[in-house]
């Protein structure tokens, strides 16, 4: 975010005051680095990552199981995997070069350049039901 986007967020109802002074929490106007989205509301911010390369939570807690190439299938929401409601391909399909623009855009490639899923693996450490409660817990923020 560029620096007045950073003012406008700190006005925001995004910005927490405190119960006790009524006064915002501080929001640094030029940091360095990454400034990460806040949690609140994530189960309603499909897709994830940066580049918006994982369909849902539950692929953002299972990197070995991320789709290749997806597209979302429906306006619904995907309430189980929390996220868009995807189809999953291996590669793109055979046909991918007779659509025209706008049915080819609808297909998330994560070869494409800056669209890799690569890294972000951290789930890989927790177990099953570890991931199953942090996804249950995503949903009440």
């Amino acid at each position: 975010l560029k620096p007045e986007h950073h003012r406008q967020l700190a006005e925001s109802w995004m910005t927490r005051k405190d119960d006790k002074s009524g006064e915002y929490h501080e929001v640094v106007i030029n940091p360095k680095g990454y400034l990460a989205p806040p949690l609140k509301g994530v189960w309603a911010s499909a897709p994830y990552l940066h580049n918006g390369s994982v369909p849902t939570l539950w692929h953002l807690l299972h990197p070995k199981q991320r789709p290749q190439v997806w597209k979302k299938t429906s306006r619904q929401y995907d309430t189980e995997k929390i996220g868009h409601k995807v189809r999953e391909y291996k590669t793109l399909p055979a046909d991918f070069d007779s659509l025209n623009k706008y049915e080819k855009r609808r297909f998330y490639n994560n070869d494409d350049l800056g669209k890799r899923t690569d890294g972000h693996d951290f789930p890989n450490v927790l177990t099953e039901d570890e991931r199953r409660a942090v996804l249950e817990y995503l949903k009440t923020l």
